[in-house]
């Protein structure tokens, strides 16, 4: 029997107040409460406005370190580097871009978002319309394109290797050229072409492609020193005056330090996920160095020529699946299969992170679908999914956390300087207070990985939500096909999701991977949730 108007009402209204309350106690204030930032185009293009309604509060972070006044010394660039991640302060959102979902205008869920889903259409955000998605149209359209987009892009990235781009109050001349030479760079080149060329070398020297070649490891490691001091406007002044030799006390060999491969993938990603992912819009973002010049419209085609691929590949991964499921075979071959690519996925930098993930956004997006096809509505099978994974989160984490653990688990940079600030005070020695302000470098550096983590994980999770949209609801399928695709995609994402580490991973990476496992969750949870509710009230 079908339920009533009222029944779902009651239903979603009851769901959204266990999301929210599982948000509540998982997701970083920073997360939950937002502050204005600038957002590059091509990272609005990728994940929407939903998404940049999650991603504007974890630019807070940043914020929030700049006002307690850590930033600058080993872990400046993190901090700058969420700016970056996140576009270029040229671009400043004010308070919406087109299609940007408001949040607060009541639970129920109107007919039409029961409806539409029903008929074979998705919520398309974006367009602002529900819409059937085409995987044979998707294909044509995008077989002769560029993956590199380099008809889009191109102008922008020949202007950026012409030198082009210049920061104004530079001097020309340098007492070492060094760290310039090292990313091939003039001494006036503005930020953006510092970011683009440090992208291009460090992934060209980057260990995953070099395995076993200690010269391009020891290049990587320069490439991302000189990256560390030219994209620090106070390093870069002591470096242009004095070279090297005035940044001694600066790089102090017992503070603590960024690892350039942690940074390079929080920041950008592995091309060893291409095929999963895409490649990541802060990758692409840099490949322009944060350009201004890239409209919207731009943008939005890029996201829209990934997801189309990454549909298809999708759907090339779970064909077999899919058949032997329709006819009632055994799937055990499919799902050994994904294992196996999993296992290989996770060999790459801190891979483990990266699969995981996006098995749990794969399998979260099949049950919201599945749910809705069931109910006409996503979100309670949302609430059911996100308490199991809540509560194996807290299973995991250690009882005995203190208060500074409290206060980097929730990425509240501010808070945590001030708390150490008061025990560095309260020292009485000298060497009691350097141990602290070590203390607090580490934390910070921690935190500000959270930071960045968080960013590119709204960004996978609205584009792998986009591309389960495009497979769920491709009209070139019959409905059993449908069902069979969304089982499919919620069995791989299971199968990601639950990996044990990779044999031989060592306790940092296993440290590592239990330490953005909540800020994953509470990004990714946060930006599915708000996905949903934007396709509430449209008609």
């Amino acid at each position: 029997m079908a339920k009533s108007k009222e029944e779902l009402e009651l239903e979603q209204k009851e769901a959204k107040e266990k999301l929210e309350a599982i948000l509540s106690s998982t997701a970083p204030k920073n997360l939950r409460e937002g502050v204005s930032s600038g957002v590059s185009n091509i990272v609005k293009g990728a994940v929407g406005g939903a998404g940049v309604l999650v991603l504007l509060p974890i630019m807070g972070g940043a914020v929030g370190a700049k006002q307690a006044g850590i930033v600058g010394g080993a872990f400046g660039l993190a901090i700058g580097a969420v700016g970056g991640v996140i576009g270029g302060a040229a671009l400043i959102v004010s308070g919406a871009v087109s299609g940007v979902v408001q949040i607060g205008r009541g639970v129920a869920a109107v007919p039409q978002q029961i409806i539409a889903p029903r008929k074979g259409k998705y919520w398309n955000e974006y367009d602002g319309k529900w819409v059937y998605s085409d995987l044979s149209q998707i294909a044509e359209e995008i077989k002769d394109v560029p993956e590199d987009n380099r008809d889009l892009l191109g102008d922008i990235e020949k202007d950026l290797d012409d030198g082009k781009k210049k920061q104004e109050g530079l001097v020309t001349e340098v007492a070492d050229m060094f760290y310039y030479e090292t990313l091939d760079v003039a001494p006036d080149a503005d930020k953006g072409t510092i970011k683009r060329n440090y992208y291009k070398l460090a992934r060209k020297y980057h260990p995953d492609k070099n395995p076993g070649d200690e010269e391009a490891a020891d290049k990587f490691k320069v490439i991302g020193e000189a990256y560390q001091v030219l994209s620090d406007d106070d390093k870069r002044i002591i470096y242009n005056k004095e070279g090297r030799d005035g940044l001694q006390g600066q790089n102090d060999d017992e503070a603590p330090k960024l690892d350039p491969v942690i940074l390079f993938t929080f920041l950008f990603g592995s091309d060893k996920f291409n095929d999963i992912t895409g490649q990541l819009a802060s990758a692409t973002s840099s490949r322009v160095g944060d350009s201004p010049e890239v409209s919207l419209k731009v943008a939005r085609q890029i996201q829209q020529r990934r997801v189309g691929r990454l549909a298809l590949k999708l759907v090339d991964r779970i064909e077999g699946y899919v058949n032997v499921k329709k006819s009632g075979g055994s799937t055990d071959e499919f799902v050994a299969k994904w294992l196996a690519e999993g296992q290989d996925l996770s060999t790459a930098s801190f891979g483990y992170q990266m699969v995981t993930t996006c098995g749990k956004v794969y399998n979260l997006v099949a049950v919201q679908h599945l749910g809705s096809l069931e109910s006409g509505l996503g979100m309670p099978a949302m609430a059911k999914w996100a308490e199991a994974q809540h509560a194996r989160i807290e299973a995991k984490k250690s009882k005995n956390k203190n208060e500074m653990d409290k206060l980097k688990a929730g990425m509240d940079m501010m808070k945590m300087a001030m708390k150490y600030q008061e025990q560095i005070n309260a020292a009485e020695t000298d060497e009691e207070k350097e141990k602290l302000q070590m203390e607090m470098q580490k934390a910070a550096i921690e935190v500000t990985l959270r930071l960045l983590w968080a960013t590119n994980v709204v960004d996978i999770t609205a584009t792998l939500h986009e591309t389960c949209q495009i497979v769920f609801y491709d009209k070139t399928a019959d409905e059993e096909t449908k069902q069979a695709r969304a089982e499919a995609v919620q069995a791989l994402g299971e199968t990601w999701m639950n990996m044990e580490p990779p044999e031989g991973a060592s306790g940092e990476e296993k440290d590592a991977a239990k330490m953005y496992e909540e800020a994953a969750f509470a990004a990714m949870l946060e930006t599915i949730k708000r996905k949903d509710e934007a396709s509430h009230g449209k008609s």
